[in-house]
């Protein structure tokens, strides 16, 4: 946890110092709360060239580290370019919010596991930057995808000297605190209470906080440079000269680094609404002539921003044209229309008003009358707030909101649900803004001043209130759900990644994440991500929708395709296949195997009856048993797992018992499992720990050995832990328990092999 939180704090700072000599250098004479966003944005605008150039990371590592050294000096020497503390400290409540999902896991890790493994993709991309090895292996969709929060991932990694799973959880965690400074911008109010409320509520709404929790940090950086761009054309930013429209400028490239062309549409929309209304106010107030001028005069201004912008964005030229070609053929559309992606189906629109009964923002509101409800007087308090934001004269946060709920509903037409559920992340921010932002800035200062019983304090408190406790509520609800995948398995593969010699590597596990654990390495699996990367042995059984409950072994192959790899990662199973005689164990670590290949591997046969399972008894009597036996040859033989069943699903702080029924003798125990936390195994002689895991099901991991001294059921006891934020929601799933006896396995003539349990067996020459 340390990394990630060090990873963060490293963020906020370099954003808030070097955004704020971004805005000193334009011509701001003060602190602004624009820094943090336009901070963030020059990071990104500067580190993503980092791939291209000599010492990639460490060179940008360097270069971001003197750059904010240089800005803190710089602002540190003047009292006026300080950072306020007041405003800093509204940072405190999002902190925590975002700190929620790590608490209620109990440990630290990646974001979002089985609810959107995508950050694999995003942790190689990051790896990128720190590999050139990497690079080469040419991740999909790796010449188009907009890489300005990976840069500052990949440079975040090798400045910190940490893994990048830890830096861009990191960066995660920064980008709310980062968004809840950016809500001061829109806030003219003093008071330090009404700060640390506008910054958590509008910062972290229910849909923020739900995709914040599975690790959707492309969302959060928008929804961040979105509310930032607002509050630029709100009248939030610092007064400039020359330098007016470069804070802007930034914004938008950072905008542009994170969703390529398609991030234009939010600024563009503001934009063009903000433009509409001044031309028009210009126009009543001084007529055409009005106009010309104010153009006249902003044209320089205007120049020195896109001159700017162009700079920032040269090296990422060729990726954005790639991106743009990629998709100019299907009419923008970057996702087919008719892909769920991780959702269950199109979000409704009334999650973005930051109040669901649901701790899955996947799932329906439950109950519905309630939340019904909830929404209905967050609707009216939307209203109110316009009315009140228009009355003052104060346009643009509504009509930005406004704004942003149309590229909501426009993109429903032509985009996919996944896709459309993106806009409506970022447009629900603004919304909230437009509810909270009138109430706090109508109450006084001074709480005690409430004791006067004005009625519309009255009213206003009360509304505040209630906004704040429904979102809030929400907001927590969704973060104590969101799935913090434990690295321990992603530990020890980083132990076996270098002796791997960047060589073809086969895995028999089934990870999301394994071709970022070992970076650089042309590693393939049976199923990666539910696609076949290698041939499957003929009559092998595979599951029809691919790797769920699926283990595999050697047997999982033929001969011809472990002869293409040098080196086979397996997990330690004893129930699993052994390895041909060509395989050297070169490491072991408490739950996978490293073998490499040192000769060509011999073919050998499988039972077809064994599917999905390690062997299969071999019948002599049926005809597939006679024809075997006719040929001759030998096979290798073993006692039979016992398969036991487990139960399924468990809640925080369960303790479940499982009843074995085994001969006397010494058992090996695993069991294919899913867990968000570490499990604590009893039984006789035996007290371990099934370390948490959120791969894809099926492995069959390790337990420990256990000694049975007579016919005595034996009694397992599996203890789930129980964080103090979990909700009581099923955690873990053990599946089955696995119990292979301790064993040589012996190779015999196939005429003794009948009746037995059969690994493998060679037919007739190929015996010999």
């Amino acid at each position: 946890m340390v990394a990630t939180l060090l990873s963060a704090l490293v963020v906020c700072i370099s954003s808030l110092f070097i955004g704020q000599a971004v805005l000193r250098l334009a011509g701001a004479q003060e602190w602004n709360w624009l820094a943090p966003p336009v901070g963030l944005s020059a990071l990104m605008l500067i580190a993503t060239p980092g791939i291209d150039v000599p010492g990639r990371a460490t060179t940008m590592a360097i270069l971001i580290g003197l750059l904010t050294v240089a800005a803190i000096a710089w602002c540190m020497a003047s009292p006026a370019h300080r950072p306020p503390l007041d405003g800093l400290s509204a940072g405190i409540p999002v902190a925590i919010l975002a700190l929620l999902p790590f608490l209620a896991a109990g440990h630290s890790g990646i974001f979002g596991l089985t609810v959107d493994n995508d950050m694999a993709a995003h942790m190689q991309f990051a790896e990128t930057y720190l590999s050139e090895a990497v690079e080469n292996l040419k991740p999909a969709y790796y010449d188009l995808y907009p890489f300005g929060p990976h840069a500052i991932a990949g440079t975040l990694a090798r400045g910190l000297g940490v893994d990048v799973e830890h830096s861009f959880a990191g960066l995660t965690l920064a980008l709310p605190v980062l968004n809840g400074w950016t809500v001061l911008a829109l806030l003219r109010d003093r008071a330090w209470w009404k700060k640390w409320i506008a910054a958590g509520v509008i910062a972290m709404p229910y849909l923020v906080a739900a995709y914040y929790g599975q690790g959707s940090f492309k969302e959060l950086t928008e929804t961040g440079l979105a509310l930032a761009t607002v509050a630029f054309f709100a009248g939030g930013g610092p007064r400039l000269g020359r330098g007016k429209w470069v804070p802007l400028a930034l914004l938008v490239g950072g905008m542009i680094s994170v969703y390529s062309e398609t991030g234009l549409a939010w600024p563009v929309t503001f934009g063009v609404l903000w433009l509409i209304v001044v031309t028009g106010l210009r126009l009543r107030r001084k007529g055409v002539t009005g106009i010309v001028g104010l153009v006249r005069d902003e044209l320089p201004s205007i120049g020195i921003a896109a001159a700017v912008l162009i700079v920032t964005l040269l090296p990422q030229a060729g990726r954005i044209h790639n991106f743009i070609a990629a998709n100019s053929g299907s009419n923008g559309i970057i996702v087919p229309k008719d892909v769920l992606a991780n959702l269950v189906a199109p979000l409704p629109g009334w999650e973005g008003f930051g109040v669901w009964n649901s701790p899955d923002y996947r799932l329906p509101q439950s109950p519905a009358l309630i939340n019904k409800v909830w929404i209905g007087i967050v609707i009216v308090l939307v209203l109110y707030g316009t009315f009140q934001l228009l009355r003052r004269g104060r346009w643009m946060l509504p009509l930005a909101a406004l704004g942003a709920m149309v590229i909501w509903k426009v993109s429903m037409d032509s985009q996919s649900p996944y896709v459309v559920a993106k806009a409506l992340v970022i447009a629900s921010p603004l919304l909230l803004a437009v509810a909270l932002l009138p109430l706090l800035e109508s109450l006084p200062d001074r709480l005690w001043l409430l004791r006067d019983h004005r009625l519309h304090w009255v009213l206003a408190a009360a509304a505040t209130v209630f906004l704040a406790l429904a979102v809030g509520v929400s907001s927590v609800r969704a973060l104590r759900y969101s799935p913090i995948g434990p690295t321990y398995h992603s530990e020890q593969l980083a132990e076996l990644s270098p002796l791997l010699d960047y060589e073809p590597t086969l895995f028999l596990g089934n990870d999301d994440f394994i071709k970022q654990e070992l970076p650089g390495v042309p590693v393939r699996e049976p199923l990666f991500a539910g696609t076949p990367e290698v041939e499957f042995r003929k009559g092998k059984k595979i599951f029809e929708e691919g790797a769920e409950g699926q283990a595999w072994d050697f047997d999982t192959v033929d001969a011809k395709t472990l002869n293409e790899f040098r080196y086979v990662i397996t997990i330690r199973d004893a129930a699993g296949s052994q390895p041909p005689r060509q395989m050297k164990l070169v490491k072991e670590t408490p739950t996978f195997l490293l073998w490499e290949r040192v000769g060509k591997v011999k073919e050998r046969s499988v039972l077809p009856a064994e599917g999905e399972e390690a062997g299969a008894i071999l019948d002599c009597k049926s005809p597939l048993g006679k024809k075997i036996l006719s040929s001759g040859g030998v096979a290798a033989i073993r006692p039979a797992p016992v398969v036991t069943e487990a139960p399924s699903f468990l809640p925080p702080g369960t303790i479940a018992t499982v009843e074995l029924h085994l001969s006397p003798g010494e058992w090996e125990l695993e069991a294919p499992y899913s867990s968000r936390g570490d499990i604590k195994v009893t039984g006789p002689g035996l007290e371990t720990t099934l370390s948490g895991s959120m791969d894809r099901g099926g492995p069959r991991y390790p337990i420990g050995k256990i000694k049975v001294e007579n016919e005595e059921p034996v009694l397992l006891t599996f203890k789930l832990g129980d964080p103090f934020l979990a909700l009581d929601l099923p955690w873990a799933s053990l599946y089955k328990i696995i119990a292979t006896k301790v064993a040589p396995e012996r190779v015999v003539p196939i005429t003794q092999a009948c009746g037995k349990y059969v690994d493998w067996y060679r037919s007739g020459a190929s015996a010999r």
